[in-house]
């Protein structure tokens, strides 16, 4: 057992689970996405000056030159070619001169995620960050690798998800700076850090809350990050100096280094005149670190937690228990023998959470819209089995990851599967395949251009022969699940079969 394991797993054992606080190294290592300033040199280069130009008449100010990298940006975004279907696309929602740089950096961050390898000599770390047990992720990154490494969290965006909603402090993600999924959340130009800045306190007291109760791993940053001694800043004013001795052991520092053994230290660090309590790591890899967290593990998954907190917190907030409590057993289930927990409120997940789940649900966790970490073989069993086979609806996600698909999306052994289930399988393969057509695949904003929303939602089965990315038809999907609430029922068919193609391509034929 190396230094860095011995040390963490003795030290968190009597804690809280921890949580991580993501920067930007994180998603470098495993994605190879660029830096902030990678980032704006790149968008720089598509304007009249280059990148030094801008960076200097901000006097080395990032979020300065951001926002004069966006204004010169704005003019070009609005009359070059190369930006036609963002336009088309996003035009009518651009309402400041940063929206066109946000949109384009959301786009080439979601494309290189959508994209990325895990390096072969990572695979294993990023196995282990995957295995993880933490209750939460506190990230100042706009892109979702996260997300590819915890996909059944739920992702609050920017300081108003985190601070306005009904967090439960289980199974979150809170993408503080914004994410790609609103590109206008992201907190880039000089303007978005004050509004940041001016909100920090009640953002402080909220990471209060946590930083006392859990101890926090710092991962992908420098500690010399200024977003790091920003919020460090805002959580020791917050305290008062008795009371700053309660983040002892709480604040781990994980730090990057090319070579040399990893080392362990506690140590104080001075921050506005503050003794703030502190572990520092520095490692050359983070395996070690991995492994202490995946080595403590929760009762029931992390989802489940916070699925029975939001009962609770639900039924306390109502003072009505209505259609929330029940009384649920089943004894004669083939997985009796495997419950080790009845929890009252929860009862209500057990007896209808899978079996009594209807299409709407399904078709959210399809598109994880949110992510919904549902397991697989449940699905299968429980709820797809019942299903007729002449409806229209998507099982190839839940048969992938349960393990049923070979590489061509085919199921490798029907006998061990609902009958229901494989006709389903068979139909919808069937029904997407014979629309195919191999015509020259373009983007689903090109084809957005030449059709209405009438037209797509007609020929959902056809549109895979247009497109060259799943994720463009999932995020057409969601885009136009709204059109639902006010047009006639048929339109519901349809809308079922464009999230049973987008089921087959993404998951049957593994199409990013």
């Amino acid at each position: 057992m190396g230094a860095v394991k011995e040390f963490l797993i003795p030290h968190l054992a009597p804690l809280a689970t921890p949580y991580l606080f993501v920067g930007a190294g994180l998603s470098r290592r495993f994605a190879a996405l660029p830096s902030w300033s990678e980032l704006l040199r790149l968008f720089a280069d598509k304007t009249s000056q280059p990148y030094e130009f801008y960076l200097s008449a901000a006097n080395g100010d990032l979020p300065l030159a951001a926002t004069k990298i966006a204004e010169a940006f704005h003019g070009v975004w609005f009359s070059d070619l190369e930006y036609e279907d963002s336009r088309s696309k996003w035009q009518s929602k651009v309402v400041d001169q940063a929206g066109p740089l946000k949109i384009e950096i959301a786009k080439l961050l979601d494309k290189q995620v959508a994209a990325m390898t895990i390096p072969q000599a990572l695979e294993a770390e990023w196995e282990l960050l995957k295995a993880s047990t933490v209750d939460g992720i506190v990230t100042t990154n706009y892109d979702r690798v996260l997300a590819e490494a915890f996909p059944s969290y739920l992702e609050y965006v920017g300081q108003e998800g985190m601070l306005f909603s009904d967090t439960q402090g289980i199974a979150e993600t809170y993408a503080i700076h914004g994410s790609t999924r609103d590109p206008m959340s992201l907190v880039l130009t000089q303007s978005d850090y004050e509004r940041f800045d001016a909100r920090n306190a009640y953002l402080a007291a909220k990471l209060i809350t946590i930083f006392v109760e859990h101890p926090v791993v710092f991962l992908g940053y420098s500690f010399n990050d200024g977003n790091v001694q920003r919020m460090l800043t805002a959580i020791v004013q917050g305290l008062q100096n008795h009371s700053i001795d309660k983040l002892r052991d709480r604040l781990i520092f994980v730090e990057w280094r090319a070579d040399g053994d990893a080392s362990v230290e506690v140590t104080d660090v001075n921050i506005n005149g503050h003794l703030l309590p502190i572990t520092r790591i520095r490692t050359p890899d983070w395996t070690e670190v991995f492994e202490a967290l995946g080595s403590r593990k929760h009762a029931l998954p992390a989802r489940t937690l916070r699925i029975l907190k939001e009962q609770v917190y639900e039924i306390v907030k109502s003072n009505d228990p209505k259609d929330r409590l029940f009384a649920y057993a089943d004894i004669d289930s083939a997985k009796a023998e495997d419950i080790s927990i009845v929890f009252g409120v929860g009862a209500k997940i057990a007896a209808t959470g899978i079996v009594g789940m209807n299409r709407s649900d399904i078709i959210d966790d399809v598109l994880e819209n949110p992510p919904g970490g549902l397991p697989a073989d449940d699905i299968l069993q429980l709820h797809i089995s019942k299903i007729p086979s002449n409806w229209w609806y998507p099982v190839f996600k839940y048969l992938r990851e349960a393990g049923h698909l070979d590489s061509d999306g085919k199921i490798l052994d029907e006998t061990v599967l609902p009958t229901q289930v494989v006709k389903l399988a068979q139909r919808n393969r069937a029904e997407v395949v014979t629309k195919f057509r191999y015509r020259r695949r373009g983007t689903m904003a090109a084809l957005e251009a030449k059709h209405d929303w009438r037209w797509m939602f007609s020929n959902f089965l056809e549109v895979p022969s247009y497109i060259n990315l799943a994720s463009d038809l999932r995020e057409y999907l969601i885009d136009n699940a709204g059109k639902l609430e006010t047009e006639p029922p048929y339109w519901h068919t349809n809308y079922s079969k464009g999230v049973v193609a987008y089921d087959y391509i993404r998951y049957g034929l593994g199409w990013s």
